[in-house]
């Protein structure tokens, strides 16, 4: 067998091999113990160089945790958004998606979210919905804290409405776009220095929250739909056509 042939061969085992990992991670809760080393060997009828293989590629993809020593083994474990938004957002940003480009997105999923969310009547959830509402409804006009004070923020009032919509697709594509938003400098801020754009954005994020609250649904839509437009506009007014390097985009 020629050397190229033999390199395929290894890495379509090393590939099942893998494979199999998640699976059997998948199978099991997060955190399960799937066996030691050589107990892993054996179920999976593989060496020990090829599972170390595979278990390095699905240990990075963190769907299997491997510890070493006393106690150690195979555990199986699930990849969480952070490990998926925050590489997504770097591919954005490597491919000089532009501010704009992502608040438009961001606009028709919150919309969605939104809609989905009046239909769950969670009494926990709604009650932690109306004290956001509640502080966003008597938020004084201060100093703005700044853009990423304001996503911290924005990402709480998005984790609420997530979980009273219950759509992981959604949840994650909003994730990535609020990730790739995150990596705005502080000469991208488009709320530093702006405290009236702060009260007015968290004045119709209450408005949206009550529309959830109340479940209607048409307002609950149109709230969003204003909460992602104001952001859209300042952004326009503030850095249309600039990637994040400040260039100016033909």
């Amino acid at each position: 067998m020629t050397e190229p042939a033999q390199q395929a061969q290894l890495g379509s085992v090393v590939d099942r091999a893998a494979e199999a990992l998640r699976v059997l991670s998948l199978e099991n809760p997060d955190g399960t113990f799937l066996g030691s080393e050589d107990e892993m060997i054996a179920q999976l009828d593989v060496s020990r160089a090829t599972l170390r293989q595979a278990a390095s590629r699905v240990a990075q993809e963190n769907f299997v945790a491997v510890r070493r020593g006393v106690g150690g083994g195979y555990f199986s474990a699930r990849p969480s958004t952070m490990n998926v938004t925050r590489m997504a957002a770097l591919y954005l940003r490597a491919h000089d998606a532009d501010f704009t480009q992502i608040t438009s997105g961001i606009g028709p999923l919150k919309a969605e979210l939104a809609v989905l969310a009046t239909h769950n009547r969670d009494p926990v959830l709604l009650a932690r919905l109306e004290e956001f509402a509640v502080q966003d409804e008597s938020a004084p006009l201060e100093m703005a804290h700044g853009y990423r004070a304001f996503l911290k923020s924005e990402r709480e009032f998005l984790q609420l409405i997530s979980a009273l919509a219950d759509n992981s697709v959604l949840n994650l594509l909003m994730a990535i776009l609020y990730d790739f938003a995150a990596l705005a400098s502080r000469s991208e801020d488009v709320l530093i220095d702006r405290p009236e754009r702060v009260q007015t954005y968290r004045r119709m994020r209450a408005r949206l929250a009550r529309a959830v609250i109340d479940a209607d649904v048409e307002l609950a839509r149109l709230a969003s739909r204003r909460c992602s437009e104001l952001v859209d506009e300042w952004f326009e007014q503030d850095f249309k056509g600039r990637t994040f390097d400040g260039q100016t985009m033909d």
